[in-house]
């Protein structure tokens, strides 16, 4: 009897083993049938943030409580872990973070956390302004960005409840809204609850993102592709914390721990009806898609990267020669056409590099009496080269800023020989520091006026073929008023009034003649002015 019930157990045993060890392969061939890797979603996979020390530029007014407040709402968001981190040295200015990826990695790579939340104030004149950036561990980039600028209340309470509103913001601009925290079977737990909106039997989707696109120069994200993995049926809604079902997916298994969440709210429109009493091609934007020829509408980018300008002038000259004989030398033009070509290279909103060239053709009479040829033909030729600096008075670089500029300039003006010789060609250059102030003349930034004053250091100065004179000491005066107005996001009118005079004071002789080629013309001073009007476009791109 014994053995027939330790049979019994046997075979029970046999049955019972093999139903298990089947049920216990099941349950793993879900979790490991399919596996959807993208290395763009683990690294926005985000669990742990920490809140790095605010700055602004009223000695931490507003920085301490800023940072106070953000520390308190990451440790009461339920979808992330605070990371309570010290940071030891001096701390990176925003603008180096947000354009040097490898200075964040360096500077926080070893951080215990997956984001670092960082906010910058600054008061101005109008009111307070205040940036929030999301940067990435994994690869020290930008991911969101929030901001307010010119808020006239500058209290403290009113300050908290704005930081609220545009951490909520920056929140929301994450490609997705919550994650899957374990998945056993078909049943998963989501780490969102009634507070983000869920309810039961509510049908939310699951992705894995497989792209970005980012912003050229602050590689915060613009846009996102996303593969839908699969949709959950939402069984269980706790206050933080949901329960739910797998109702289909890609394949077996594909739905995964850490799949994002989103469509947790379907997006809804305004009045969908059309313009022109339901006829579509009465729209006034008929001929975008049905017209002849349709073109697809694509939105332009904001320019981040510099701009190339081009315009056409026309000015005066005035030439003077002094302390030589009576016929010689003056000359002037009082209308001469010229095209001045420029490009900036946009370094980061701080710095920018320069490069402009302007040439100008004109023709004088020959101030020497009974010389040959009477007409002389000139060509003029300004070369510059600057790095310059932006103060942005207001955190903006298309804001109003003063520029400081550094850099080297010649100007040449070369003329025909006549017999006897009445004028000379020159050359004028130096080190240049400029000082420039540009200012929108309204909020909607369409009209801007600016103005640009040059000093040069060390100023040279040659002529040729002889000299009119010894030891020359060069002065160069050069300045600019200007204005533009903005025609699209990556275009804009310009129009500029330049004034330029290049001298010079001798203290020696040279080797000019005179016209009967025995007796030296020893002059005292040199003059060249130019005043000139010019107007063209701009591409910023």
């Amino acid at each position: 009897m014994k053995s027939s019930r330790s049979l019994s157990v046997l075979i029970a045993l046999a049955v019972l083993v093999p139903s298990v060890g089947r049920a216990q392969d099941a349950e793993k061939a879900v979790a490991q049938s399919a596996t959807y890797v993208s290395q763009v979603d683990e690294s926005l996979t985000i669990r742990r943030v920490a809140v790095l020390p605010a700055s602004d530029n009223v000695d931490g007014i507003y920085a301490r409580p800023i940072q106070a407040q953000l520390t308190e709402l990451v440790k009461a968001s339920h979808r992330w872990d605070y990371a309570d981190v010290t940071v030891a040295g001096a701390m990176p200015s925003v603008s180096d973070l947000e354009e040097k990826p490898d200075l964040v990695l360096k500077t926080f790579g070893k951080l215990d956390a997956d984001a670092f939340l960082i906010a910058v104030a600054s008061r101005g004149v109008n009111g307070l302004s205040v940036r929030l950036d999301l940067f990435l561990k994994k690869d020290g980039k930008l991911v969101t960005q929030e901001a307010f600028k010119d808020n006239p209340r500058t209290e403290i309470p009113q300050l908290r409840e704005q930081i609220r509103v545009s951490y909520n913001r920056l929140v929301a601009k994450l490609p997705y809204q919550g994650l899957i925290l374990s998945r056993q079977g078909n049943r998963i737990t989501i780490n969102l609850g009634r507070s983000d909106g869920l309810r039961k039997d509510q049908i939310v989707s699951a992705v894995q993102i497989i792209r970005v696109q980012r912003h050229p120069r602050f590689n915060f994200l613009i846009s996102t592709d996303k593969e839908i993995l699969g949709q959950i049926k939402i069984l269980k809604v706790d206050e933080t914390l949901s329960f739910g079902a797998i109702i289909n997916e890609r394949e077996r298994g594909a739905i995964a721990k850490f799949a994002k969440i989103t469509a947790l709210r379907p997006v809804e429109y305004g009045d969908t009806s059309l313009d022109g009493e339901g006829d579509i091609n009465a729209r006034a934007d008929s001929n975008v898609a049905f017209g002849e020829k349709p073109t697809e509408w694509v939105p332009s980018r904001p320019p981040a990267f510099g701009q190339v300008g081009f315009r056409l002038g026309f000015g005066s000259y005035n030439y003077n020669l002094s302390g030589i004989s009576s016929d010689c030398c003056e000359a002037k033009s009082s209308f001469y056409p010229s095209v001045t070509v420029d490009g900036e290279l946009w370094i980061n909103p701080n710095w920018i590099a320069r490069a402009q060239i302007t040439q100008g053709v004109l023709s004088t009479s020959n101030p020497r009496s009974a010389s040959s040829p009477s007409d002389l033909n000139h060509s003029y030729g300004r070369y510059q080269l600057e790095l310059g600096y932006n103060f942005l008075l207001k955190d903006d670089f298309f804001g109003p800023k003063i520029q400081i500029d550094a850099g080297l300039a010649t100007a040449n003006m070369k003329v025909d020989d006549s017999n006897p010789r009445g004028l000379t060609s020159t050359s004028f250059s130096g080190l240049l520091v400029g000082v420039m102030g540009e200012f929108p003349l309204d909020d909607t930034k369409v009209w801007y006026l600016g103005g640009k004053f040059n000093l040069f250091l060390f100023p040279k100065m040659s002529e040729s073929p002889v000299t009119s004179g010894g030891d020359p000491k060069a002065t160069i005066n050069d300045f600019s008023i200007f204005a533009s107005r903005k025609l699209s996001e990556n275009l804009k009118a310009v129009g500029s009034l330049d004034f330029s005079l290049y001298s010079a004071s001798y203290s020696g002789a040279g080797n000019r003649m005179d016209a009967s080629g025995t007796n030296p013309e020893i002059a005292t001073s040199l003059s060249q002015r130019h005043t000139v009007l010019s107007g063209g476009v701009v591409y910023m791109f």
